[in-house]
């Protein structure tokens, strides 16, 4: 059905991608810096806490993109597809339990940002909303919501009543960003155009662009250069970034020993595999040369930076990377083993 109501916005011109970036990731660090200060204090260390930041960021982007959506689709299955009710009866009960857990166990809460916990049971809500009345299950007073929470759940299925019977192609999306702006969480991705976006360049160009600048140092690409503005900017705002400090003491032990034509070798690999941007929210980016080893954002990053500072010291301006404080930090914080 998302693939039903995508190609039908298509058709029209109207389809949107949603998309989260440097920017993006960095403008939701940034908001909860004093959440993390708080989860130091309760003992966590910095990778878990960047390991379950990475967990919020994805799901709330998540759940502000496909609640509008999937409030349109169990409407259409359930007034079109009679004999999958069933199915979607236990399939909504099961989701809206789930809901409920993960806004009001106490745990779950002790450690969760407010702003974020309080979007995510507003989302809950309004489908608690919605199976009430498609099934007459009354979930909503389990989420024990406050009446501000209430309100604005009940605004928000309200306007989806009006949008639901006479919705065209890509409406849906006006309920993305009404909602995200509603709950403060707009600034957290980008919804543009998909015609727009998608007017890529041609294959022969790519691969000619590839043999002028295979380190991709000199792209003058204005998407890549403004994205990359806006993460210099957002990284400027949030300080020294410990997580990436700890990486770049990780990859000092790594690299200690090893000959300098090696790491160019390493450094050469990770800047040829960032030429399209690496994104800090990813989690899965593996190196040729160093296997067995799965990298984040920050940590491939992290590598990035120092790999080319100890071989290649002069070109690290071009690589853009606003990590000269952490390294300095990290420099610092490295014991080298004895030979």
């Amino acid at each position: 059905m998302h693939l039903d109501f995508a190609t039908d916005a298509r058709n029209d011109n109207r389809n949107k991608l949603f998309i989260s970036n440097f920017k993006t990731k960095s403008m939701f660090l940034n908001d909860l810096r004093q959440h993390r200060q708080v989860l130091i204090k309760k003992g966590l260390s910095e990778s878990s806490i960047n390991e379950y930041f990475d967990l919020l960021f994805d799901g709330i982007n998540r759940q502000i993109f496909n609640t509008p959506i999937d409030l349109f689709i169990e409407d259409k299955l359930f007034q079109e597809c009679k004999e999958i009710r069933p199915y979607q009866l236990l399939s909504l009960y099961s989701l809206i339990s789930d809901g409920i857990k993960a806004t009001t166990d106490k745990n779950i809460i002790s450690l969760s940002p407010i702003s974020i916990l309080r979007a995510s049971k507003i989302l809950n809500l309004v489908g608690a909303y919605q199976f009430r009345d498609l099934y007459g299950i009354d979930l909503t007073g389990n989420f024990k919501a406050i009446a501000l929470e209430d309100k604005t759940a009940k605004e928000m299925y309200a306007e989806f009543y009006d949008y639901r019977d006479d919705r065209e192609s890509g409406e849906e999306y006006e309920l993305v960003e009404n909602w995200a702006k509603d709950l403060k969480l707009e600034k957290y991705f980008e919804l543009v155009d998909e015609e727009i976006y998608g007017k890529e360049k041609s294959f022969d160009d790519i691969i000619d662009e590839i043999e002028k600048d295979p380190l991709d140092l000199e792209s003058r690409d204005p998407r890549k250069e403004n994205e990359m503005e806006e993460f210099q900017r957002s990284q400027k705002e949030m300080g020294t970034n410990m997580a990436v400090v700890m990486y770049m003491v990780d990859a000092l032990e790594f690299f200690q020993k090893m000959p300098k034509q090696k790491i160019k070798e390493i450094a050469y690999e990770i800047a040829l595999q960032g030429t399209q941007g690496y994104r800090p929210e990813n989690k899965n980016y593996i190196i040729g040369l160093i296997p067995d080893k799965k990298f984040s954002g920050y940590h491939i990053l992290a590598y990035y930076y120092v790999s080319w500072s100890l071989v290649m010291p002069e070109m690290l301006p071009q690589l853009q990377l606003p990590y000269d404080n952490e390294y300095k930090l990290a420099l610092t914080l490295f014991k080298p083993t004895n030979k």
